[in-house]
């Protein structure tokens, strides 16, 4: 019967999204589990199976999940259970590697799980909770803050409460918590010794044979290093410091000896006999990430001084962050690519082109036949007039940081930097492109329909208009506390004018721009989380993990909220038109709406005349 109410779960979406379709499957891998040869990663979008006993690392079998994954845990070694942000999801390990969906439970919602093979623990917002296989309640647990990692000593559960302690749980009641007054990321147990990544404090081992009375045997490295990441192999321990650094340790001698650091992208790891199993991303110096498009990196520790790269699995980059569309094609910001993937059929994208781009903005909006890609401080403007042939012709550096946001405003753009200020710049007038107006300040968002007026986030508390008429000389015209987050321009109908759709720190906000110079609310929807926003004649959508909702804007004074079908794991940027609305979801492109008019076929290749002869 479970395994019958996963199927009917994880069909019914498909059943509401008739019309819809996904592009650039990726997955970003947040924990690995090791059985024998096989690593299991929970990569975000669901999990997936890769076979590592020889290279190359070879991708035995993916399956997605409802929501994005974040753990997982063997409760034995055909049983999978996955945390998942809308609940824990069961999968049957078959003996080809084949995972099968057997069970859901969408009550049960934690960010870390742990199983010693006869219960299954997680930790949720509010402590940890220990269920049996059937997921039965065990025991719960109360913590000051969320547990960072689980495991177990027997069915003892250990719990590391980053800068509080290690909590050592009688799950039977019989005893209280036992307290290690340690300032635990990460921890391991092997036997009767339990390993610690401790931040700053360094690498630590306890005996805990006599749980009563756990005690040291060693602590390493302490000061000048952050470790937050352990892994125990074969006389081996492995320490990370995200987002760039493993330390090798030696244990023979039954401390751990220091041997190597290497540099290497690294958020998770794990260890077996002497492989070690990492995965990162490049975090640049804003703290902006680049993946690798390397999911899973095995390294050779035979030799601890120097660690080996044997083998690793190749897959698209990611996230994908930024999305514009015209309702048949979309522009995607899929680092280090522009890509254009015709969206026509929604159920069957395909891509038309890329384009490979250095320091690419993570988000794009589109005007006539330009594209301009923004978000680390630099403006990149793409011509898209052939869409099998996207040129990149400009660039534009704000000498400022992240994230910047931008809007095209006439024949120029202006772009909005929260270091270096409010920007006029005219592409067209000059080779390069050039600055002819500012104002000092610290902007963020930026939404223009095109004309001379902007509407901007100042110190991401004011919604600041901003008349661009004379472009040499921007000024403010009237400015109101609502802490604006993100807004979309809401074209005008029969039904409205013009309208501003605001997200805000507190909820929706819509504007009258029926006098563009002096925006008039007309309603506020409290709404207590963040989300995207797109726009699209009587219709805007806000999405936001695992929900998107429509909004009817026939009436600006009394806006309907509908909830739709749509369920995104992590969307980054929405754009919607003629009724396509398009996600740049961080692990694929989303696509839902009706069909449209394809684009048109590429221009035929151009033939060279032929030569006369004896010339």
């Amino acid at each position: 019967m479970r395994r019958a109410l996963f199927g009917l779960l994880i069909c019914v979406p498909l059943l509401l999204h008739a019309q819809s379709g996904e592009w650039g499957s990726r997955g970003i891998s947040h924990r690995f589990v090791v059985l024998g040869q096989r690593v299991f990663d929970a990569d975000g979008r669901g999990v997936t199976l890769y076979d590592v006993s020889q290279a190359p690392v070879r991708q035995l079998f993916f399956a997605a999940t409802g929501a994005e994954s974040v753990d997982l845990a063997l409760v034995t070694d055909h049983d999978l259970a996955v945390a998942t942000r809308g609940g824990i999801q069961r999968f049957l390990v078959a003996s080809d590697g084949t995972l099968i969906g057997t069970s859901i439970y969408p009550t049960a919602i934690a960010t870390v799980l742990a199983s010693n093979g006869r219960f299954l623990a997680g930790a949720t917002t509010g402590g940890v909770i220990v269920w049996q296989p059937d997921m039965s309640t065990v025991a719960q647990f109360t913590t000051s803050q969320p547990a960072a990692a689980l495991a177990w000593h027997g069915d003892t559960l250990v719990a590391a409460v980053p800068g509080v302690a290690i909590y050592l749980f009688d799950i039977t009641g019989a005893r209280d918590p036992i307290v290690i007054p340690e300032r635990a990321y990460d921890l391991e147990v092997v036997g009767d010794t339990l390993y610690v990544a401790a931040g700053v404090d360094g690498i630590v081992e306890y005996d805990v044979s006599n749980e009563a009375t756990p005690r040291i045997l060693s602590r390493v490295m302490v000061g000048g290093n952050n470790f937050t990441r352990i892994a125990v192999g074969d006389g081996r321990v492995v320490a990370a410091e995200v987002p760039d650094a493993i330390d090798v340790f030696e244990t023979s001698s039954g401390v751990p000896v220091f041997s190597t650091r290497f540099s290497e992208p690294v958020q998770t790891i794990a260890a077996s006999g002497k492989q070690l199993f990492a995965a990162g991303t490049i975090i640049d110096r804003f703290g902006l990430p680049i993946e690798t498009g390397a999911p899973l990196r095995v390294f050779d520790l035979s030799d601890p001084i120097s660690p080996r790269l044997t083998s690793e699995y190749r897959d698209l980059a990611g996230p994908l962050s930024g999305v514009a569309t015209d309702g048949s094609l979309a522009y995607v910001v899929d680092r280090p690519y522009f890509r254009v993937i015709d969206v026509s059929t929604a159920s069957s994208p395909r891509e038309l082109s890329s384009l490979m781009i250095d320091n690419i903005g993570d988000r794009v909006k589109v005007h006539g036949n330009l594209a301009m890609l923004f978000g680390r401080g630099q403006i990149q403007l793409i011509d898209i007039g052939n869409p099998y042939s996207p040129r990149l012709v400009k660039t534009w550096d704000a000498q400022g940081g992240p994230p910047s946001n931008a809007a095209f405003v006439r024949d120029m753009f202006i772009e909005a930097n929260p270091y270096s200020g409010f920007h006029v710049v005219d592409f067209t007038s000059f080779a390069t492109p050039g600055q002819i107006g500012g104002i000092k300040g610290h902007y963020y968002e930026a939404i223009s329909d095109g004309s001379d007026v902007v509407y901007v986030s100042q110190e991401g508390v004011a919604l600041v208009t901003i008349d661009v008429s004379d472009a040499h000389n921007p000024h403010a015209l009237n400015s109101t506390v609502v802490a604006p987050v993100r807004g979309e321009i809401a074209s005008p109908t029969a039904s409205h004018p013009e309208l501003l759709v605001l997200q805000t720190k507190t909820g929706i906000r819509i504007y009258s721009l029926a006098d563009p110079r002096n925006p008039a609310q007309t309603s506020f929807t409290a709404e207590a989380t963040i989300n995207e926003i797109a726009a699209d004649g009587d219709s805007a959508y806000s999405a936001t993990a695992g929900s998107v909702q429509k909004i009817d804007l026939r009436d600006p004074a009394h806006p309907a909220f509908s909830t739709t079908s749509m369920q995104p794991f992590s969307p980054m940027q929405m754009a919607a038109a003629n009724g396509k609305v398009v996600i740049a979801d961080l692990y694929s492109l989303r696509i839902y709406g009706p069909n449209t008019a394809p684009p048109p076929p590429p221009p035929p290749p151009r033939r060279r005349a032929a030569r006369k002869a004896g010339s």
